[in-house]
């Protein structure tokens, strides 16, 4: 829109456009050119070896060549021996390749407010470790370093504390955050198709409302307010939003946690009708469910209990531990992605179905009194397709074992 104001800048974008067309114009038939002198030297060893003029030991030493040259060449264009002021150009310190990002003043501001004992002990504990590691150093490489520290201490908080942090600037083509945070965003090329709706459908959108916001002059208590309609937002658990990187978070005393029990259960016919409602409901209230999950939930009954709990009790990649506390007994909304039947649930020890709710989580009823919840990922796929993967293995092996064998035999002598 900018270009078509502006015919200077049209020229200019149109000149750059044409220039990279010939840069990667040149590196096409650069390489192009290349491969066709690979494949014809490779071609000739074969004519040679076909006619006998070299034998079976030079035609493989020689392909062989070739390859170590193809791979050298394209090799050298990202790590390489140039150096510009005594350092070299393409080549990574061991500090950066550890610790590729530093923490900012933004998310010290969050190590501070929510580091707690549970952190510290994990810290002394990871710290042993290190140390344990660096035993077989030599020197000052044996002490910890202030970096090492650090790092270590955004880990022990990440394992014990449970609430996620959304970076405003670019919250989904942005790693920095997860490094040191559980993340509202983050990046990776697949994408899971449900979650990007979200984006789309409600997390953009709010994203627009709160930068609106901040760019006046903004009291907390306008923050406050408008986070509080903000229900996307809450129910993913979004407990700080960072604005710039030099200024402290946004505090959201609205997020909702790791997991509660709903006073609403209501049903939706179909994706569409779940997307579009839940930016009119209140998640804290009300839960959104598909009617295909309908024998999931039986005939479970949300009740309002301002006495109900959920605690999140332990935290794994493949598995979550809660502890839920209720009268009456509900239903429970878990601030987690749901991922389908990958990820099984049980309570007390005995499986319990679970079902997706509010388009991206996780919903189950669970009675009265006092519960151990647990989500654990037992996919069926990966366990069968193992002992098939390790029996393919053992075969390729040994085709390869009876190969060289019968290359080394000796030839019987001609009758």
């Amino acid at each position: 829109k900018q270009a078509d104001s502006s015919p200077q800048m049209e020229a200019q974008v149109v000149v750059f456009v044409e220039a990279l067309k010939q840069v990667r114009m040149g590196f096409f038939t650069a390489d192009v050119w290349r491969s066709f002198a690979f494949v014809a030297a490779a071609g000739v060893l074969i004519l040679l070896f076909g006619r006998k003029v070299i034998g079976k030991v030079v035609l493989i030493t020689g392909i062989g060549v070739l390859m170590l040259l193809d791979q050298w060449t394209v090799d050298k264009r990202y790590v390489s021996n140039e150096k510009q002021r005594g350092r070299y150009l393409q080549w990574e310190d061991d500090s950066s390749a550890d610790m590729p990002f530093q923490p900012d003043a933004a998310d010290d501001a969050i190590l501070k407010a929510e580091w707690n004992p549970a952190a510290e002990a994990d810290l002394q504990a990871a710290l042993e470790r290190l140390k344990a590691k660096k035993q077989h150093e030599s020197g000052r490489n044996k002490m910890v370093t202030p970096a090492e520290n650090t790092l270590a201490r955004y880990g022990s908080l990440r394992r014990n504390s449970h609430f996620r942090v959304w970076w405003l600037q670019n919250p989904f083509s942005d790693s920095r955050t997860s490094y040191f945070h559980k993340s509202v965003g983050g990046y990776h090329g697949a994408k899971l198709k449900r979650y990007q709706d979200l984006i789309e459908f409600h997390l953009m959108p709010a994203r627009s409302h709160i930068g609106d916001l901040l760019q006046g002059r903004t009291s907390m208590q306008q923050m406050d307010s408008l986070l509080a309609k903000e229900g996307v937002v809450n129910m993913l658990n979004t407990r700080y939003i960072k604005y710039d990187d030099k200024a402290a978070p946004i505090l959201n005393t609205n997020a909702l946690g790791a997991a509660w029990f709903v006073d609403e259960l209501r049903w939706v016919k179909n994706a569409d009708e779940e997307i579009t409602t839940l930016g009119t409901i209140d998640p804290a209230r009300t839960v959104l469910v598909d009617e295909r999950y309908r024998d999931g939930l039986g005939a479970a009954k949300a009740i309002a209990d301002p006495s109900a709990s959920v605690q999140l009790d332990e935290y794994r990649t493949n598995q979550i531990t809660y502890t839920v506390r209720s009268a009456q007994g509900g239903v429970v909304v878990f601030s987690e992605i749901w991922y389908g039947s990958d990820w099984k649930a049980s309570i007390d020890g005995q499986p319990a179905d679970h079902v997706r709710a509010d388009y991206v989580l996780r919903a189950m009823a669970v009675p009265a009194g006092e519960h151990k919840v647990v989500f654990k990922i037992e996919s069926k796929a990966y366990t069968t397709s193992r002992p098939i993967m390790l029996g393919g293995s053992i075969l390729v092996l040994l085709l390869v074992i009876g190969v060289v064998a019968m290359e080394l035999r000796p030839a019987k002598a001609e009758a």
